[in-house]
């Protein structure tokens, strides 16, 4: 059956800042130019969310109009991450109303993953210092790379904006579950083994920096296979294998953009010499981290082929 309600963007989001309100269309022949209409939004759970008239123009033999969806409920609250059903309500009998058709929309709530990403270096206090220095520089990293994942966001950079977005929250979520197990958490285990074989000076632990070849020990030899399993089960959990081409360059992009700035440990002169040599670095360490980047988002695409699908409606973004 045709539906005349078409939306014009699928995909929702929630930012502290701003959000992407879901827009569209209905396009009908009347059969009774006097005939009223509506549209309702529902949960999954069919709990009406949202209701908007629409009445036809009695010299017109057509329904033409647009709707937006602020992504608000009758209380004017956000509604919850999660899938929704938007259904074209003929209301022309008072006693019963009749179901033309519905779609579905999703919803992704962004809002509190930066918020868990800085309670990671909240969440557990080490003995000796030096390993709460090295989860701090750790999560440090992973909220520059969040921060910069939702700015793509909210920029419309990304094909697939809800499953980036869903991935992104279920890849956080699972690394502070994990660390709020603190017996039985495989980073904070991972982070005592890479502190236990290297000593960090006064002045590392005070500044909370490491030197370009230990930071790139820690983040490749220790802490990456970790997080390629992690990317694999989030995007099973958000029911979908694959980035698209331009997605996966978007990620591995902000990979690079927010672990470089930690790279930068050594201190050029400032003159013409100085800034070319500087230029060259930037350049080899960007390629770098972008090859090992790309290498091990393909590795979690790959373990993601091994793994159950779960249901994208059914992440609840935290």
């Amino acid at each position: 059956m045709h539906c005349p309600v078409k939306i014009d963007n699928n995909h929702g989001l929630i930012f502290s800042s701003s959000i992407t309100p879901i827009s569209g269309t209905v396009n009908i022949e009347l059969k009774n130019k006097l005939s009223s209409y509506a549209i309702v939004i529902l949960d999954k759970h069919s709990n009406e969310i949202l209701r908007k008239s629409l009445r036809s123009d009695e010299s017109n033999a057509l329904l033409e109009t647009s709707f937006t969806w602020d992504l608000k409920s009758k209380s004017n609250a956000y509604v919850a991450s999660g899938c929704y059903i938007i259904s074209f309500i003929d209301t022309s009998n008072e006693l019963k109303e009749i179901e033309c058709c519905s779609i579905e929309c999703k919803v992704a709530d962004t809002r509190n993953i930066l918020s868990i990403t800085r309670s990671l270096k909240r969440s557990h206090t080490f003995t000796p210092n030096a390993s709460q220095t090295l989860l701090s520089i750790y999560s440090d990293i992973i909220e520059d790379i969040q921060g910069i994942i939702l700015e793509r966001l909210e920029n419309n950079l990304f094909e697939e904006p809800y499953f980036v977005a869903c991935i992104t929250a279920c890849f956080i979520q699972e690394i502070a579950d994990d660390i709020q197990n603190q017996s039985k958490s495989h980073f904070l285990d991972l982070i005592a083994k890479f502190q236990s074989k290297h000593s960090m000076s006064e002045q590392q632990v005070k500044t909370e920096r490491l030197s370009l070849w230990t930071l790139f020990d820690f983040l490749i030899n220790y802490m990456s296979d970790m997080e390629d399993h992690v990317r694999a089960n989030a995007m099973a959990r958000c029911g979908q294998r694959h980035l698209t081409q331009n997605d996966k360059a978007q990620i591995v992009s902000s990979l690079v953009l927010g672990i470089y700035p930690h790279c930068k440990t050594i201190i050029f002169p400032k003159n013409v010499i100085g800034g070319i040599v500087e230029k060259i670095i930037e350049g080899m360490i960007k390629f770098g981290i972008k090859y090992v980047s790309t290498k091990h988002v393909n590795k979690s695409i790959s373990i993601c082929q091994t793994l159950p699908l779960g249901n994208s409606c059914d992440v609840v973004i935290r």
